[in-house]
Parts: C-alpha cells; sequence; structure tokens
C-alpha cells in the first residue's frame, strides 16, 4: 500500500511541477527517504513510466498520459486545461476541476490563484459531497435515485453528532441550480471562501465534472453573475455546442 501511495504522489508531484525533477527534490518534496526514492524510480525507469534525462533528472514519458486516454477525453485532449488556464488569466482566482467520489467531491486539477489574497487548495483535496457548492452542482448532473442514493449514503457514514442531510431541502437546492445552471457557494466550507462553478458537458463512459473559480466568499458573491456568464461562454468555447451538459 505505502508503495502505491508514492507512485501516484510521485504523478502527482510532477503534475504540479511541469518539468523534470532530480532524485534529490523527489525525495525532499514526497519526505521519503532518497535511497527509497532511488529504487522507485528505478524501478519506474525500468517498467517504461520514467524516463532518465542527460542531467540526470527524470521526467514521466507518454507511457503515463496513454494510462487514462480512454477514460475522458476532455482531460487527455487539453481543452480542459486550456480552459483552466485562460479562466486563471482573466480572473486571477483559483481555478477548481471536480468530481463526485462517493459521498465527497475530489479537486483533481488547481490552477493557484495569482492575486495576493486567494485561497490555497491543493489538489486532492476533498469536500462533501452533499454540503459544497461543487457537491450539489455535480449532484445536478445525476437521476434523483442517485442523489438519494448517495444522500442516504451521508447520512449512514456521519459521525452521531453530525446533522442530517435534509432530503427534501437537497433536493430543492439541486432543483435550483439546475434552474439556473450554476452554483453558488459562500463561506459553506470554509469561513470566508466562496466558489461559482458550474458543469463539463458530458462525454461518453465520463463521469460528471464541474469547474469552478474560487475566491474570497463577499468578492465571489459580487461577481456571481459575471463569473457565470465567464464559464458559460469558456465553455461553450472549449467544447461547442454540439455537446449537452
Amino acid at each position: 500500500m505505502k508503495s502505491a501511495t508514492r507512485v501516484l504522489a510521485l504523478f502527482e508531484l510532477f503534475d504540479r511541477l511541469e518539468r523534470p525533477a532530480s532524485v534529490t527534490e523527489i525525495a525532499r518534496a514526497l519526505a521519503i527517504p532518497q535511497s527509497s526514492t532511488s529504487m522507485l524510480v528505478n524501478s519506474l525507469i525500468d517498467l517504461g513510466y520514467l524516463t532518465a534525462l542527460p542531467d540526470r533528472r527524470v521526467q514521466p514519458t507518454p507511457r503515463v498520459s496513454m494510462l487514462g486516454r480512454w477514460v475522458d477525453g476532455r482531460i487527455t485532449d487539453g481543452r480542459v486545461t486550456r480552459l483552466m488556464r485562460e479562466l486563471g488569466e482573466e480572473t486571477g482566482e483559483t481555478i477548481l476541476l471536480g468530481i463526485a467520489s462517493d459521498i465527497h467531491v475530489v479537486y483533481i486539477a488547481v490552477i493557484p490563484a495569482t492575486r495576493a489574497m486567494r485561497l490555497h487548495i491543493p489538489a486532492g483535496t476533498r469536500r462533501p459531497i452533499a454540503a459544497s457548492g461543487m457537491g450539489l452542482m455535480l449532484l445536478s448532473a445525476m437521476d434523483e435515485d442517485e442523489i438519494a442514493r448517495r444522500i442516504a449514503r451521508v447520512n449512514r457514514v456521519a459521525e452521531p453528532e453530525a446533522p442530517q442531510v435534509d432530503m427534501a431541502a437537497a433536493l430543492a437546492e439541486i432543483g435550483a441550480i439546475r434552474t439556473k445552471g450554476h452554483a453558488l457557494s459562500a463561506s459553506r466550507i470554509v469561513p470566508g471562501a466562496g466558489i461559482v462553478c458550474m458543469l463539463l458537458p458530458t462525454a461518453d463512459r465520463s463521469q460528471p465534472m464541474a469547474i469552478g473559480i474560487g475566491g474570497q466568499a463577499f468578492e465571489v458573491v459580487e461577481k456571481e453573475a459575471a463569473f457565470a456568464a465567464l464559464l458559460r461562454g469558456k465553455i461553450a468555447r472549449h467544447f461547442g455546442a454540439t455537446e449537452s451538459a
């Protein structure tokens, strides 16, 4: 289990760096012994997942990018990355890409804000699916049976002192989100933080994904309409009118 976790952490590190790295840098970033890092790196080189450069740094090979090409073309064809970068450049805010994972939302990609006052949300951060703006946005893409199943599970595994999610209230909020086409959340999970998010068009065999603009709660509330319009326009530009959300 430890080895599998380290492999995933290694590839997530490269995703953040977007450049080659030395064994020493990898060991420091992952907080594991350099000897263990060397063994891990050499094993992945032997398997064809990493390649060694002349300066003794290493980087992932195309074999890594080929692994998930059949899962979701929205990611592997680069459209989502280009969309996120454009949103980050135009707003200066944190741009978040989330998927539903059981009873949580997982932010699978993050473009950090460039503003002085910004959210710090690393990739891999989880949020409760029935209590977060992006979670409710993702639930809005599911049918009522699936929504009920997930909320029932949220309530079933909740700590005894935690409040139960009210199914009727959740469905009403999801209905409002479907009508608006986007979700707004302010100080709901993290005090002072907010997000405006929207679904990405779906593709065959693809699970729902949502993209959001995150920032300080009061600014997100003030700019809700502008952020929603920007998301809608950018999504239409990158995904066209032939795919439906």
